[in-house]
């Protein structure tokens, strides 16, 4: 940067006022001579900013014109309101985006980046997003299906269901979505692994989910729960749960021999390697006054309904959305 020496204010606007004088030039004229614009010459005769060594030099070689005081102690007196300066402006930016070389300030200021982005129309802004008014049933059944057969990614969520099996009940999905919030997920159908796919992506999508007490990422290595506002209500518990198992559960015929005689009854499991998932299921069922069985000593974690009769009782009480429970 050009050095440049700072005069008092009254004293850098007589200096000008003299030169204007000698010069009998306008002002933009003048401004041709320093090579600037208008602007920047009115800014520097009435004392804005200080002035640049080269138009100093201009002015004593054109109207040999004395500068008022000492050329050294005025630029001194620049270059250290200048450093005062840097390190106003250093603190300003710690303050708002963190120190820039932590993972705080590398994350505020790029996020800083993209919001000017797409001020500029560079980037696309992001996907509009409807969050509901508060909580309700549908939303933490919503919420049970996303922790049983759902993913949250950074920018995507998915619910990945059985192609023949869950048809009828992706159906019921997608429009518990689109009630929830307004807007219509894209549905994939992979027929080579005989999975339907119902997903949906955006920034404020994700952010949402977050706030609700979902994680990002694998549910599995995180050991994910199930949010806070969800069990501290009995109505929203059950709801829940029957998202949870309507997924990653499912009602079985169990069928043994004794003395050539064959006996078969229902039983209710619901897997899932999350161990505060298998908790909570229990937990919920045993407040409905059921006896299930957690078994999460090995791989196959689950939740276990033996008794034909609870089954008949859950069906009652909790209710089910898929009819691949019912058949």
């Amino acid at each position: 940067m050009e050095n440049r020496y700072k005069l008092p204010k009254d004293l850098q606007i007589k200096y000008f006022r003299i030169f204007e004088s000698k010069s009998k030039m306008n002002t933009e004229k003048i401004a041709v001579l320093f090579g600037v614009v208008s602007r920047s010459y009115r800014d520097w005769r009435r004392g804005k900013y200080a002035i640049p060594r080269r138009v100093v030099t201009i002015i004593e070689n054109t109207h040999h014109i004395p500068f008022p005081l000492s050329k050294n102690i005025t630029l001194a007196k620049w270059r250290a309101d200048k450093i005062i300066a840097g390190r106003m402006g250093a603190k300003a930016v710690l303050a708002k985006y963190g120190a820039l070389g932590s993972p705080e300030g590398r994350s505020k200021g790029g996020k800083r980046g993209i919001q000017v982005l797409r001020e500029r129309g560079l980037i696309p802004q992001p996907k509009p997003f409807h969050e509901p008014r508060g909580y309700s049933v549908e939303l933490a059944e919503f919420v049970g299906i996303l922790l049983g057969d759902g993913h949250v990614g950074k920018e995507q969520w998915s619910i990945a269901l059985n192609l023949v099996k869950d048809r009828e009940y992706s159906i019921f999905v997608k429009k518990l979505i689109t009630n929830l919030f307004k807007f219509t997920p894209s549905v994939l159908t992979r027929n080579d692994c005989h999975v339907i796919i119902i997903q949906g992506s955006g920034m404020r999508s994700i952010q949402y989910f977050v706030k609700l007490g979902l994680k990002i990422g694998n549910k599995v290595k995180q050991q994910v729960g199930v949010p806070d506002w969800i069990q501290k209500n009995p109505l929203y518990r059950i709801a829940c749960v029957r998202g949870m198992v309507d997924t990653d559960g499912g009602i079985f015929h169990h069928t043994y021999k004794v003395n050539g005689k064959i006996y078969s009854y229902k039983k209710l499991a619901f897997v899932n390697r999350s161990v505060p998932l298998l908790h909570f299921v229990r937990e919920t069922l045993q407040n409905l006054e059921l006896t299930p069985k957690l078994i999460d000593k090995v791989e196959n974690k689950r939740v276990w309904l033996y008794n034909q009769s609870e089954v008949a009782q859950y069906l009652k009480i909790v209710g089910t959305h898929n009819s691949r429970l019912l058949k």
